[in-house]
């Protein structure tokens, strides 16, 4: 078992930066299905300790997305570290930028050195856990949403936990009902450069079970899954 747990939680913000030009209201309905909603609550440990912390990005993904990597494939589409759409304007149309690229890579830089210090002053094992939900209408990420709820995602390297540590992951969640996918339909899990060994794995929940994708509200499965995710925090701490 893991001594210790980190939370990553990286795309739960509706908030952009003071002088971006941008607001959560010019947000058009795709947009707004690509934040992790409540995922910063919904993930939160009851309270945090020296065995379990969190580190959540304060700022909307289409801003600044932590996740991605310096010169990403998914740059091409407009979904870099800073996302870009092609908008109708008059005959022409224009490209609209979400991101101040300086203050996006500023940021970009300051969140994994940060992320990097809690990983490196972490005392024992460490399980990084990096933390989404996804949503189950067609979306720019995914056209066609998959049919589970939960999927779990892990590194082909040193990253990877060990498999008795996946296999309870994904147990926990089947003996609670729920049909989970493992590195299918997403994979692989956020890491950053440390001179330490730690592991990582990515928990990413369907958002029909915890809120309604319309209204944007939290559903009474919000209160049901959060207890369940905090079980799984205490066996995989106390075991």
């Amino acid at each position: 078992m893991e001594k210790n747990i980190l939370l990553h939680i990286p795309h739960s913000s509706m908030v952009f930066p003071e002088g971006s030009h941008h607001t959560f209201n010019d947000l058009d309905n795709e947009e707004r299905l690509l934040i992790d909603y409540y995922t910063d609550e919904l993930f939160a440990p009851e309270q945090e300790s020296e065995g379990i912390g969190s580190m959540v990005f304060p700022y909307c993904r289409l801003y600044c997305d932590v996740e991605r990597l310096i010169n990403d494939p998914l740059e091409k589409e407009g979904l870099g570290i800073s996302y870009s759409r092609w908008v109708a304007d008059g005959k022409a149309g224009r490209i609209r930028s979400f991101g101040i690229l300086s203050s996006v890579f500023d940021l970009y830089a300051d969140h994994h050195s940060a992320v990097s210090k809690k990983i490196v002053k972490s005392m024992g094992p460490l399980l990084l856990i990096d933390c989404h939900s996804f949503s189950s209408l067609s979306n720019l990420l995914n056209s066609n949403p998959p049919d589970i709820d939960i999927c779990i995602g892990f590194n082909d390297d040193e990253t990877c936990p060990d498999k008795t540590v996946i296999g309870n992951i994904v147990q926990h969640f089947k003996s609670l009902g729920y049909k989970v996918g493992i590195n299918k339909p997403f994979s692989n899990s956020k890491t950053f450069a440390v001179p330490v060994q730690y592991h990582s794995v990515m928990i990413e929940v369907n958002k029909r079970l915890y809120m309604d994708e319309l209204t944007m509200e939290k559903t009474e499965g919000f209160y049901k899954l959060r207890q369940e995710i905090r079980a799984l925090y205490d066996f995989l701490i106390k075991g």
